[in-house]
Order: structure tokens, then sequence, then C-alpha cells
């Protein structure tokens, strides 16, 4: 929805569409600050004991490369943080209206909210109960035209997340826990990590809200799935808040924020990794291609999730409901989602066997491929 104001306000140009979403990021560097005390005291009066690392804290929101990527892509995931940020200081402030309407954004940003979501209820206990029922109820109003056109399946599934077999999901847990770290502290150096970890596991125990946290382990365990690592993103800022609280730096505090700014500031920009998502990584060059390429109206065959970036770039050729009648096709195989050029035809239901069939370029993690009859 909030892509969509931009849109009627400044048009389709990828700035616009990145503008909820970049605001959502820079919004993300002062919650992170007022929620450094309401995880502390729940919102009894501040003592200098109770911002310990609220600047270190925030130093690390405002200048974790994570973060920032996410702050410059059209998703959803930095509103998903302001809005569990919010629910926090809701809690510690004793504003259930705030905690219910933020919580109901939250589910209606993204369906993963649910995550952070049964945490903090059980976090904050009786206070949250009814607050929580009146959010589902919300959330629910907001989905309803949704789900009166689509179902329910539209919102809640998803082809690249489904339940594992049990076994196969104990055997990829430590794989996946690696893979969320290497994705959550990319461009962090190592010695700042461990500092995190070491903070993290110190002061853990005294911050009750990661009791919640059990929950959540019980909710994926029960569901078999193993969440994308950007689901974490509000968990890492809440690890943040926990870790910087540990240490006893509040005279230097202000220096060493200074410090992890200007030294994640360096390793961000000096980190090779990737500026999208990574639905199709080549978009841009593959658009070129096409614009030069491809007539007004050619069917283009990709699947799900490369349709839609390629879409947006690729004005001139039809993505989103391309006619397999035409007499020359485009197919794009994504090899970052196994989405190869037999798998896409089959998809499509195209038989090769009728066609004259010539790779156009590879783009390495991707290739465009030109069909003719």
């Amino acid at each position: 929805m909030l892509m969509h104001l931009s849109y009627l306000a400044f048009g389709s140009a990828a700035w616009a569409l990145r503008l909820p979403a970049f605001l959502a990021g820079v919004a993300i560097v002062p919650l992170t600050y007022n929620v450094a005390p309401a995880l502390s005291r729940r919102g009894r009066a501040e003592s200098p004991s109770h911002v310990r690392g609220r600047l270190i804290a925030t130093a690390l929101a405002a200048s974790a490369p994570v973060l920032i990527d996410y702050s410059t892509d059209a998703r959803g995931y930095t509103l998903l943080c302001c809005f569990v940020l919010i629910c926090v200081i809701a809690i510690a402030r004793d504003l259930p209206w705030l905690f219910a309407l933020s919580a109901a954004l939250g589910f209606y940003t993204v369906p993963v909210m649910l995550y952070p979501f049964l945490m903090l209820v059980v976090w904050g206990r009786r206070k949250t109960i009814l607050p929580a029922a009146v959010a589902v109820l919300i959330a629910a109003a907001l989905y309803a035209p949704a789900l009166i056109v689509s179902g329910f399946g539209a919102i809640t599934s998803n082809p690249y997340v489904r339940p594992l077999p049990f076994s196969e999901f104990v055997r990829d847990l430590l794989p996946y826990l690696a893979t969320v770290r290497a994705h959550l502290f990319v461009g962090i150096p190592l010695v700042v990590q461990i500092l995190i970890a070491i903070g993290f596991l110190i002061a853990v125990w005294r911050q009750p809200i990661w009791l919640g946290f059990a929950i959540v382990i019980v909710t994926i365990a029960i569901q078999r799935v193993l969440p994308f690592p950007r689901v974490w993103l509000p968990f890492l800022l809440l690890a943040f808040v926990t870790a910087a609280a540990a240490w006893p730096w509040e005279r230097s505090e202000p220096i060493i924020a200074a410090a992890i700014v200007i030294a994640l500031a360096i390793t961000g920009f000096t980190t090779d990794r990737l500026r999208e998502t990574g639905e199709l990584r080549a978009v841009r060059e593959i658009a070129r291609e096409l614009n030069v390429r491809a007539r007004p109206g050619d069917a283009v065959l990709a699947l799900p999730p490369s349709e839609m970036p390629l879409a947006f770039y690729c004005s001139r050729v039809e993505v989103l409901n391309p006619d397999l009648s035409r007499p020359r096709l485009f197919v794009v195989e994504n090899r970052d989602y196994g989405q190869s050029l037999a798998r896409t035809l089959a998809y499509f239901r195209v038989d090769p066997r009728r066609y004259a069939m010539r790779r156009v370029r590879d783009f390495g993690s991707s290739a465009l491929y030109e069909l003719r009859r």
C-alpha cells in the first residue's frame, strides 16, 4: 500500500518504489535508541544503568550492512522491524492500543510477524492478551479482501518454504544457522561479531523478553520449516540491544559507538555482497538485452520470483501474462533458484521440439534464451 502511494506521488522510478522501505530503515535508528531502556526495565524511570549500551545498539542498527541493504530494497522487512520495535516500546510503556495497532500492521506488512509477535506476547504476559487478540482481528480485517478474492493460501503459502521431513529438518539445522549468521552479520568484522555474541550471552538472562523466544523455536519445530534468513532481522535488532547492555562502557560509549559506525561503514563498502535480495541478480542486464532484441508484446517466460523484477525493468515485453502462441519466445534461466531452461519450459508446457533454440547470453547466475518456430 505504501509503495502504491509512493508510486502515485512520485511515479514508477526505482527510488520511488523503494522510498517506504528506505524511510522505515531510517526510522529503525531512533526506534532502537528508545527500545534500549524499554528492554532494560519495562519503562520505569530511567537511570544511567538503564541506558547502558544505548548508543552502541543504535550505532549497530544504523550501520549494520544487512539493515542498510534491506533499507534500499523495495521489501517490507524494514517496516516489519519498525513495527516490532514499536511493539516493544508499547509493552514497556503500557500502551495496549499502540501494541495492537503496530502488531496488526506488522502482520499486514509481512505474515512472518507471527514469530516476533509470539515472543512479545509471552514477554508481555497478561497485559498483552487482549491487545494481541485485537491485533489479530485488525489484521484479519486488513487481509479480508485478499482472503475473499484469492483464499487463505495466497497469504500463507510459499513455494520456497515447505515443511521438511523431520530427519531432514534436523540434518539441515546447523547449516541453516550458519547461513543465517552469514546473512545477518555480513560486512561486520569478526571481532565485533564475537563481542556481540559474548555480550548477548552475558545479558540475555537479565532481559526476560528472550524467554518468549522458546515459543518461536517450538513453532518452527512444529512447522518443520527453515525460514528465509531475512525473517530474523527484527530479532537481530533486539540482540544488538541485549548485547550492548552487557558491557560497562558508559564513559567511553559515545567514542565506541562512533568507532562502530566508522568501522562498519568501511567494511560495508568493501564487502562483496548482493545489492538485491537475490530474486534475479542479472535482471538489469537481461532487461537491456530484451529491450534491444525483443519486439513489443513478445512473450518472456520466467518462473517466480524471477518474473516480478523482470516485469518492472522490461515494459515492452509481456512477462506476467505471456502469449505462448507467438512465433518467438524468450526464456530466462535463473540458476540461483534451480530454474533451468527445461524446468521453465515444462512449467509453461512448452514443447522445445517445436522451436529452434539458441542461447542469447549467459550472465553467470542466469541466462537468456530465444526460441523461434
